[in-house]
């Protein structure tokens, strides 16, 4: 997730609890008070499911490396 910080990531997805969708993850961040640049690169992630934040970092690294 380009220009997105692991740690702002760790922080909006607290208290998700795992597995969820990208959607599920999309809708704690909105109630963690995520700006608009942290939504806009969850929407870029892959419709799938995630284990666990790291997971999230993960993927959304991989994609900004792509």
């Amino acid at each position: 997730m380009k220009g997105i910080s692991p740690e702002s990531v760790y922080n909006f997805l607290k208290g998700m609890h795992y597995p969820a969708r990208k959607e599920d993850l999309i809708g704690q961040a909105k109630k963690n008070n995520a700006d608009r640049n942290v939504l806009e690169a969850m929407e870029t992630l892959p419709d799938q499911e995630y284990k666990s934040r790291d997971e999230v970092i993960k993927v959304g690294s991989e994609l900004f490396h792509e």
